[in-house]
């Protein structure tokens, strides 16, 4: 019997990986061991869990289609944990372990759940694809039109690059646009604390063609931001944000 075609499903922003040289160097990218334990977002058809799930010693998969769940279970994977739902209202700590992590993220949800891998924490290397615009602002330095907030963000708490473009024409159905590959490390030390940072990063773009003593008002006030008081939020850089969360929390 032939198998129907899934149906895809574009409110889950679905557009599945179907070039196999793509797919072998994003794995390269992510460096699986023997030890490893993976977690891969949104795995779809299994393009990646397939080869993951050779290499590594446990792989937990998260997958919002249901149609999609049942196909990845019919494959009987022996060390695939395979969780039916919402990536952003999962439980992170499923692994006890320290976990790399992997993905082709929706594009309409690829901001929420960056922020919340970022807050967790407990991985060692995450390999994520995007929309090329938005990896552009991921990594976009401060002066430029494209750096806001998730710049701030990933670059406070990551060393992040972008490995590869990837084409549009290697997904089905095809994407409007290309894709870009890209690895973050979590960086370590005396980071601020994530919550207040961010809230904080938010507020200074919260209108960003304004000066920062507009958009921080009450810090302003209190004399503790003078320094930066007529910058756009833009205009300041990764490091000059933590500079002003110490003014402000630490003193």
């Amino acid at each position: 019997m032939t198998k129907a075609p899934h149906i895809f499903r574009k409110k889950w922003g679905q557009n599945f990986l179907r070039d196999p040289n793509t797919i072998s160097k994003i794995i390269n990218c992510l460096q699986p061991c023997p030890s490893d334990s993976i977690l891969e977002i949104g795995p779809g058809d299994g393009a990646l869990t397939d080869h993951l799930s050779k290499q590594a010693n446990e792989v937990y998969v998260v997958e919002i289609d249901p149609l999609l769940v049942t196909n990845l279970n019919n494959k009987r994977y022996l060390n695939v944990i395979i969780h039916e739902g919402d990536i952003l209202n999962w439980d992170l700590n499923q692994s006890k372990n320290e976990v790399k992590i992997i993905g082709n993220l929706p594009y309409y949800i690829s901001s929420p759940i960056l922020f919340k891998l970022l807050a967790w924490k407990n991985w060692e290397r995450m390999i994520l694809m995007f929309q090329k615009e938005l990896a552009q602002r991921i990594i976009s330095k401060h002066g430029n039109k494209s750096y806001g907030r998730i710049s701030v963000m990933c670059q406070v708490y990551c060393y992040v690059k972008i490995e590869f473009i990837v084409s549009k024409n290697v997904f089905q159905p095809k994407p409007e646009v290309d894709s870009a590959v890209l690895t973050f490390f979590p960086k370590y030390g005396e980071l601020p604390n994530f919550t207040k940072f961010s809230n904080l990063v938010k507020q200074a773009f919260s209108q960003r063609r304004k000066k920062l003593k507009n958009n921080l008002t009450d810090t302003y006030k209190l004399g503790k931001i003078e320094k930066w008081a007529d910058k756009r939020p833009e205009e300041i850089s990764p490091d000059e944000f933590i500079q002003i969360y110490n003014m402000i929390f630490v003193g």
